[in-house]
């Protein structure tokens, strides 16, 4: 079985259904390869099923790259309200949440089916339980795609496979085979927003607790990495919870190159090391004979208190009257800040995004257009972007599925086609302009650009005939 298509999407995620989408808003014929049974399965876990699609509070730090300033160029061109926009006029209405943005239905299989609707009312091919095997340029111009069962020719060809988080999503890394076979180099793909495995065999007696505290991750050479606050899980092998899943690409690259790394743990950062001497002397003041477990019942969870115990060698059994003022500071001391080697971070299986991909330098951030083969396109997490907790890995992915999609669903002769007509940015963008190739291959390669801001603009409410 053969086809022609102009528009050939390779992965039917988040960015591979934005970019079809798109590419098929500006006139192109659009197939799109899924080689799961379904479309979007990543999309259905996202935060728990209720998809946290993008964030209001958005900046340059929000996002990760061996390249710094390559994710915001990309961000600045499509932000957080065209995302919004985009969605509401294909009738998902989004709701704000202290700055993050859900779907009003709470539902993640709102945004997938709203996202397939769209995709059949602009007549997009969509082939699942169809995977990719080969990706070729053809001599003459265009690209031939080879599946199992068929073999496609294809003007343009995007691709959205994702990077190596949660296989059973879907993300096995096809896609740097691909991209490297036409030339383009891979940063060290590494699991990120995942938990941390911790090398102290006490963490086996915490499992289960959950603390609001803060988390502080060092080098070891004692320099910060990173430092995060909110609720932290315990569990029999380490830590998790968000603030952990913020440092975890930091310790993956710190252990990646070899180097050691520590978290500290502050389980009760709201008060100082003085406070809590001071109270536990008034606890033991108020009864001595009291345990010294039962001394910190009521300050901290039970299984916690035990492992600082521990720490500390005293006996569960002992009294408060038995311990001095020393180990009581000693104590305080701890509970500030209790420091762990770390010595790996879960793996892709638990991660929620990766880490590494596709080198950025060698994709134009105005088109994501290939600086090496000309009609080949990058989304999403194939790339070597990674963004924090909170949506930021959804909008990269919109962001880029539109931006590829866009370049791609340009007609033949470079203009675009007049029956779509995209919502105008809040801040005064033209999203027609800078869809030319910003970058050169070789010595002459140089970095693409991007202009706007991404500043607050209206509700979705007020942008839905925009967007039709």
């Amino acid at each position: 079985m053969t086809g022609h298509v102009h528009v050939l999407v390779i992965g039917g995620g988040a960015s591979g259904m934005a970019a079809a989408i798109t590419a098929a808003r500006y006139g192109a014929g659009v197939l799109v390869l899924e080689k799961k049974n379904s479309l979007g399965k990543k999309l259905l876990a996202t935060g728990n099923g209720k998809c946290n699609f993008t964030n209001q509070a958005q900046h340059a730090g929000c996002y990760h790259s061996t390249q710094k300033d390559y994710p915001w160029k990309v961000i600045r061109q499509f932000g957080w309200q065209e995302s919004v926009s985009f969605f509401d006029g294909i009738g998902i209405l989004a709701k704000d949440r202290d700055g993050y943005v859900y779907p009003a239905s709470g539902q993640a299989s709102s945004m997938l089916h709203a996202l397939q609707r769209e995709m059949r009312r602009l007549s997009v091919s969509v082939h699942t339980g169809e995977e990719a095997v080969s990706v070729s340029v053809n001599p003459g111009g265009g690209f031939t795609v080879t599946t199992g069962s068929a073999e496609y020719q294809a003007e343009k060809v995007i691709l959205s496979t994702g990077g190596m988080a949660s296989p059973v999503h879907g993300s096995t890394g096809d896609g740097y085979g691909f991209a490297k076979s036409f030339g383009h180099h891979l940063v060290q793909p590494l699991p990120a927003l995942a938990s941390l495995v911790l090398k102290d065999s006490l963490c086996k007696l915490w499992g289960g607790v959950r603390v609001q505290g803060t988390v502080s991750l060092y080098s070891g050479k004692g320099r910060l990495l990173r430092e995060e606050s909110g609720e932290l899980q315990m569990v029999s092998y380490g830590i998790s919870g968000i603030p952990v899943f913020q440092l975890s690409r930091f310790a993956a690259k710190e252990l990646e190159m070899g180097r050691n790394v520590t978290l500290c743990l502050n389980s009760m950062p709201e008060h100082g090391r003085e406070w809590l001497e001071n109270e536990f002397l008034k606890r033991k003041k108020y009864d001595g004979k009291q345990s010294i477990r039962d001394l910190l019942e009521g300050m901290l969870p039970d299984k916690l208190a035990s492992v600082y115990v521990k720490k500390l060698k005293i006996a569960d059994s002992a009294r408060a009257e038995e311990i001095t003022k020393e180990q009581f500071s000693h104590l305080a001391a701890l509970i500030r800040r209790m420091e762990f080697p770390v010595q790996a971070v879960s793996g892709f299986e638990k991660a929620q995004v990766t880490a590494g991909g596709i080198c950025t330098e060698e994709v134009a951030p105005d088109t994501m257009e290939s600086c090496l083969c000309r009609g080949l396109y990058f989304t999403g997490e194939l790339l070597d972007v990674d963004g924090d907790c909170g949506g930021y890995n959804l909008q990269w992915a919109w962001a880029t599925g539109f931006l590829a999609g866009r370049a791609a669903g340009m007609d033949r002769n470079g203009g675009r086609n007049d029956t779509y007509q995209p919502a105008q940015s809040t801040g005064g963008r033209n999203h027609q302009k800078g869809a030319g190739r910003a970058c050169k291959t070789g010595k002459d390669r140089k970095r693409g650009t991007a202009s706007g801001k991404n500043g607050r603009g209206k509700t979705s409410a007020d942008r839905r005939n925009r967007n039709r």
